[in-house]
C-alpha cells in the first residue's frame, strides 16, 4: 500500500500538534482545501502550496509526493531540473533582500578562497562537509526558537 502526500501531511502536522485551521492559515490556503489535499479529494494541489507545505512541515519533497528513494524507478523521481528551478525560484526571492546578497557573497568569497589555503582536496572536501554539518545544525537551531515563539504568541 503506497502512502499518499495528505497522509504524509496530516501525520507530520498532527505531529507538530498544528491544527488543521491554524496550519492552512500557517501556508495562505484554506482549511477546506488543506482537508481535501490531506483527505486525498484534491489531487493536483499547485507546485507552490506543496512547496510552501513541505517546507512549513519540514518534509523533504520527495517525501511529500511519496516517492521511496530505495523502491521506485529513477523515471519516477523529480527530474534534477525541476529540484533546480523550485531552489532558483526559492533562493531568488530570498535574494531579493540586499543585506542578505552582501551576506552571502561574502560567506560565499570566504568558502572559495579555503580552496587555495586547503590545497588538499581531500582536506577541502572534509572542510565543505563541516560547513554543511554547520549550516543543517545552526538551521534546525533557529527553526526550533521560531516555533517557540509562534507558540507563545499562540
Amino acid at each position: 500500500m503506497r502512502i499518499k502526500a495528505g497522509e504524509i501531511i496530516r501525520a507530520r502536522r498532527e505531529e507538530y500538534n498544528i491544527s488543521l485551521v491554524d496550519f492552512a492559515r500557517q501556508v495562505g490556503i484554506s482549511p477546506g482545501y488543506l482537508s481535501q489535499i490531506e483527505n486525498g479529494k484534491k489531487t493536483n494541489p499547485s507546485l507552490e502550496v506543496m512547496m510552501t507545505i513541505a517546507q512549513e512541515l519540514d518534509l523533504d519533497i520527495d517525501t511529500l509526493l511519496g516517492f521511496d528513494q530505495e523502491t521506485e524507478t529513477p523515471a519516477l523521481r523529480i527530474p534534477s531540473l525541476l529540484r533546480l528551478v523550485i531552489a532558483k525560484d526559492r533562493n531568488l526571492k530570498a535574494l531579493e533582500d540586499r543585506e542578505v546578497q552582501k551576506k552571502i557573497s561574502s560567506l560565499l568569497d570566504r568558502i572559495l578562497q579555503s580552496k587555495y589555503l586547503l590545497e588538499d582536496n581531500d582536506l577541502y572536501g572534509l572542510f565543505l562537509e563541516d560547513l554543511y554539518v554547520q549550516a543543517e545544525t545552526t538551521l534546525k537551531r533557529y527553526m526550533s526558537i521560531e516555533i517557540l515563539k509562534n507558540m507563545k504568541r499562540s
